[in-house]
């Protein structure tokens, strides 16, 4: 029994079958619904410009800014929101759009590399990666390193201090 015996009767099962699962479909203009003209169509909605009607509008359509967080003296999350006497201080941190503290954590090479970014530094930036490093001195015994970049106004820290670094900086009020 040859090759070519074995397999023309496989492909004339295989190639109906992949033919029903593709379903392509040939379709001509004359298969297709006539197109109608719209222009002659009367408008099947009113336009309005009572306020009363758009205030249902407006509940729905989603806000352009992200609101300011009302004031409590205790929040349920534990967030604090920034003190707001940081005018006189070396160095400033800003918080994001969302009012979070600008601390994060990017992990590298297979899980292995674990770096803090603190970003939205203006100010003394020396000063503050100073007292970061101080803070986290007697906390954690192994050599801190740390990477200042001023220009972008970013500490790069080697290791997962994220959640110490937000401690420290809200203590702090920023």
């Amino acid at each position: 029994m040859s090759l070519t015996s074995k397999i023309l009767p496989l492909t004339c099962r295989v190639i109906p079958m992949v033919q029903r699962l593709t379903q392509t479909r040939w379709s001509s203009f004359k298969s297709s619904r006539f197109l109608e003209d719209l222009s002659n169509t009367s408008r099947q909605y009113e336009v309005t410009k009572d306020p009363v009607d758009w205030e249902y509008v407006h509940r729905v359509l989603p806000q352009l800014t992200i609101p300011e967080p009302l004031k409590k003296d205790v929040y349920p999350s534990g967030w604090k929101p920034q003190a707001e006497n940081l005018e006189n201080r070396p160095y400033f941190v800003a918080r994001t759009r969302n009012h979070m503290i600008p601390c994060y954590l990017k992990i590298s090479n297979l899980k292995t590399r674990k770096t803090t970014f603190v970003r939205r530094i203006k100010g003394d930036i020396w000063l503050l990666e100073k007292e970061i490093k101080e803070f986290l001195a007697p906390q954690f015994f192994q050599p801190i390193r740390s990477q200042v970049n001023e220009f972008t106004g970013v500490i790069r820290i080697n290791g997962d201090y994220v959640n110490a670094i937000k401690h420290f900086l809200q203590e702090k009020g920023y």
